[in-house]
């Protein structure tokens, strides 16, 4: 019966990750150190909590299942809190940038040229994409080095920037107002971006608080709630019976989560141009 138990939480904890726990688009990036302590501080509450509930109520399977989901809920409040204010950060220091390099173009220095020598004035936040893009006008094809660095900042306004530079090179002469119309485009679409995300915060609020509400019962239940209508749990097949219906509960959790989230807006500036033979200089 004990394996029996083993076995049924072995095979929840594997089925509620991949059901609750989606995998990040982000690339896998090991030796991040900030990324390490985020996914130890995940799995440790997710095993706090799971164990926590799995001692208390002497219930192994729900306990699991919980401290599935509460992993789960840790990784998406990770996610919140530096998802929406970085990406904000990051697209007003693009716009800053680009104003930067009008600014230069406007005082008779070359596109290429002012380029390179804003990369030490630009925010920390864009720095090494812009360094690499200065690096790479040197080297290759700018086409090529434009939808690079769109790839980097991974963004539509991003590839706005990059469309709009490698035009403005290929002007020559009519590259000020290029990219003076850029700049004024490039603040205007942070600034919509913006006022959208401070309408959204109140949806996210209501869904966090609503999680948060569901989540608390549930485990107040499970460890302060024992009495003889719940006695029915103690055995094998209530636990299996328990675990299926936390599962679904921790399901539909998950479903709010989605139904909160906006759609993002679809890239255009897609894949990397491929750099003709003898392309580079």
């Amino acid at each position: 019966m004990i394996a029996l138990v083993v076995l049924t939480t072995v095979v929840f904890v594997v089925g509620v990750a991949i059901a609750v726990i989606p995998p990040s688009d982000a690339p896998s990036v090991p030796s991040d150190p900030r990324r390490t302590r985020r996914l130890a501080i995940r799995a440790l509450g997710g095993l706090a909590i799971g164990t926590t509930v799995a001692l208390v109520s002497g219930w192994i399977v729900p306990g699991a299942v919980l401290g599935v989901g509460a992993a789960w809920a840790i990784g998406g409040w990770q996610q919140r809190q530096r998802s929406s204010d970085a990406e904000i950060q990051r697209l007003d220091a693009l716009a800053s940038w680009v104003e930067n390099v009008r600014d230069v173009l406007m005082a008779g220095e070359q596109p290429i040229g002012a380029i390179t020598s804003t990369v030490g004035a630009c925010s920390p936040v864009i720095r090494p994409h812009v360094r690499r893009l200065a690096v790479g006008l040197g080297q290759q094809d700018p086409e090529v080095a434009f939808r690079r660095f769109a790839d980097d900042l991974d963004d539509p306004l991003a590839d706005l920037v990059a469309a709009g530079l490698a035009i403005a090179i290929r002007r020559g002469a009519r590259t000020v107002p290029v990219l003076t119309s850029l700049a004024e485009q490039t603040r205007e679409q942070v600034d919509r971006r913006r006022l959208v995300e401070a309408e959204r915060a109140p949806t996210r609020r209501e869904v966090q608080a609503l999680t948060a509400i569901m989540a608390t019962l549930v485990l107040l239940l499970l460890v302060f709630g024992r009495s003889e209508y719940l006695a029915a749990y103690d055995t094998t097949g209530g636990q299996i019976f328990l675990g299926l219906a936390l599962a679904g509960y921790v399901g539909l959790i998950v479903r709010v989560q989605h139904l909160a989230r906006f759609p993002r807006p679809g890239r255009f500036l897609t894949g990397v141009a491929t750099q003709p033979a003898g392309g580079g200089r």
